[in-house]
């Protein structure tokens, strides 16, 4: 019975809301205009089945190659996404490499900046010494003493 009263609520509403729309020249002009359109089409396919059957089989066919372009597309896209599956542990792994190499770098530089120093700290340095060696830094101090 509820459902009696839902539909008849449904089409009162739509009754009322195109009395209340048609009420508007414009609109009231706009609606016989397509009205009459739609009815010429209905007659002129009615009395032309086989061109109604060509606008089908045509509009069914553009359907089939939009599904199967977007088809084509969804697994380029796929394909495209697994490959960047693949890459992300290599990036990671060669960004960790890249992060070794980098430390390694820096620990390197502080380790020539310290033998640099210690360099410079001498009197007089030998050019036959190594910045790296401190026994010899240290057996040229003793000499000079």
């Amino acid at each position: 019975m509820s459902q009696n009263k839902l539909m008849t609520g449904l089409l009162v509403g739509a009754a009322v809301g195109v009395i209340v729309s048609l009420l508007d020249r414009n609109t009231r002009e706009d609606v016989i205009h397509k009205s009459q359109r739609a009815t010429e089409s209905a007659k002129y396919y009615a009395n032309n089945t086989d061109e109604l059957k060509s606008a089908f089989k045509e509009q069914a066919e553009r359907a089939q190659n939009l599904y199967a372009r977007i088809s084509e597309d969804a697994s380029y896209v796929g394909s495209k996404v697994e490959q960047v599956k693949q890459l992300v542990p290599e990036v990671k792994e060669v960004a960790m490499e890249a992060k070794t190499a980098v430390v390694e770098t820096k620990e390197a530089v502080v380790e020539s900046k310290d033998d640099v120093l210690s360099a410079v700290k001498e009197d007089n340095p030998s050019p036959s010494s190594s910045l790296t060696d401190d026994s010899s830094s240290q057996s040229n101090t003793q000499n000079r003493n």
